[in-house]
């Protein structure tokens, strides 16, 4: 499907999460294939899933909105972040890393997950670190309720909140 607007063609594709038409980007087509196996094989609902959690950065007189692509929530609980871009997962992790610590202000939310069209990497977002690559590493919902059992994650003190936003900013805005 197509849709013209101002004599620039936008492609869409149906999102998996809500069967609205949404546009084919790079970071579309990752949250599209990670919906089918997030839900029909990893168990988790599709109201576990909220899309497009934002976060809101100002540096050096700028305003940024940075998104979580995925967040899952279970129990009123942010458990995992899920973003996705294309090229290199690894050198993605850290502003992955900087919203998990930034997206709940109570709170860091303990896991997260960065993924392309074919790898992807489970963060430990507490000690700021990959454990596990693969599309299989990334844990099912009952994995990951075992997995965040030990309720509630620390708070990211003070004085880290403008470094993680900083780091944020430096991946969203300069890739």
């Amino acid at each position: 499907m197509a849709t013209t607007c101002e004599s620039t063609i936008f492609l869409t594709i149906s999102s998996y999460f809500t069967g609205e038409p949404v546009l084919d980007t790079d970071r579309e087509r990752i949250r599209q294939k990670l919906g089918p196996v997030l839900v029909e094989e990893l168990g988790f609902k599709l109201s576990d899933l909220l899309l497009d959690r934002e976060v809101q950065i100002e540096a050096n007189g700028q305003k940024v909105i940075s998104l979580a692509d995925i967040v899952v929530r279970i129990d009123g609980r942010s458990l995992m972040v899920i973003r996705g871009g294309p090229g290199s997962i690894v050198t993605r992790e850290s502003g992955t890393i900087a919203i998990a610590r930034l997206l709940e202000p109570d709170y860091i939310v303990p896991w997260a997950v960065q993924a392309n069209l074919s790898d992807a990497a489970l963060l430990d977002v507490r000690r700021k670190r990959a454990i596990a690559y693969g599309w299989d590493a990334i844990p099912s919902r009952s994995k990951l309720l075992k997995m965040t059992s030990d309720w509630p994650p620390p708070r990211l003190p003070e004085r880290r909140i403008p470094v993680e936003r900083q780091i944020l900013y430096s991946y969203d805005t300069h890739g």
